[in-house]
């Protein structure tokens, strides 16, 4: 982290991105709310939570109680995209393609300039379709396979194939069911000088983290 990171820019680069108080999807007006609500433009569900540069009954605990820094990285198309949560605050950029560890663009919000946060979830496409493609098909071949090992009386490969079956069949399950129910989460930040959105997947601890850490109560994710 450069000690700039913080820093207010000249010009917003975020200038015309959308309302900190919106839906994230559709960008129709929202009202901060402690739960889940949904859009009335889009009918699609998402909270939306007014952080202290907004809310001046929020504060944010002393740095020095933070806790450790949690990290986030995820690829977008031949570059490395990563979210950090600091002591101080939230920071985001671009890393080099080559190795995905340098930084070679950041800006961050500090806790206390962070106006809302924004959380919703999203249907992972690609995971259910390549459970489907994949490891469930390869589950019903060994189910063929093993009711012809069934009808041969051969045993011990009934019992192998079966095996088989039932762990593959389980993973593309799996795979179908995260997709599909727990899906892709994000989480927008908005500041007193820039916004960027964090898909943090499964890490709920960077969730309820950044709530915490700008004095909120992390609230249900939708």
């Amino acid at each position: 982290m450069t000690p700039n990171v913080y820093a207010a820019p000249a010009a917003s680069p975020d200038a015309n991105s959308s309302s900190p108080v919106a839906c994230p999807r559709c960008n129709a007006a929202a009202v901060p709310r402690e739960l889940v609500q949904q859009c009335a433009g889009c009918g699609r569900s998402f909270t939306l939570s007014a952080g202290p540069a907004m809310d001046s009954s929020v504060l944010p605990p002393h740095w020095q109680l933070a806790g450790p820094n949690i990290n986030l990285k995820w690829s977008v198309v031949v570059t490395y995209r990563y979210a950090a949560l600091d002591p101080g605050g939230v920071t985001y950029g671009t890393l080099d393609p080559v190795v995905g560890v340098a930084p070679i663009e950041q800006r961050g919000i500090p806790f206390g300039d962070v106006l809302t946060l924004t959380v919703w979830r999203d249907t992972g496409w690609v995971e259910p379709i390549i459970g489907i493609l994949v490891p469930i098909p390869i589950a019903a071949f060994f189910v063929y396979t093993t009711v012809l090992a069934a009808i041969k009386g051969s045993g011990g490969g009934v019992i192998i194939l079966a095996l088989l079956a039932i762990a593959f069949g389980l993973a593309g399950a799996f795979m179908v069911y995260r997709g599909v129910k727990i899906g892709k989460r994000f989480a927008r930040i908005a500041g007193r000088w820039t916004t960027f959105t964090v898909p943090f997947g499964q890490n709920t601890k960077f969730h309820e983290q950044l709530f915490r850490r700008c004095g909120l109560t992390p609230p249900p994710i939708p």
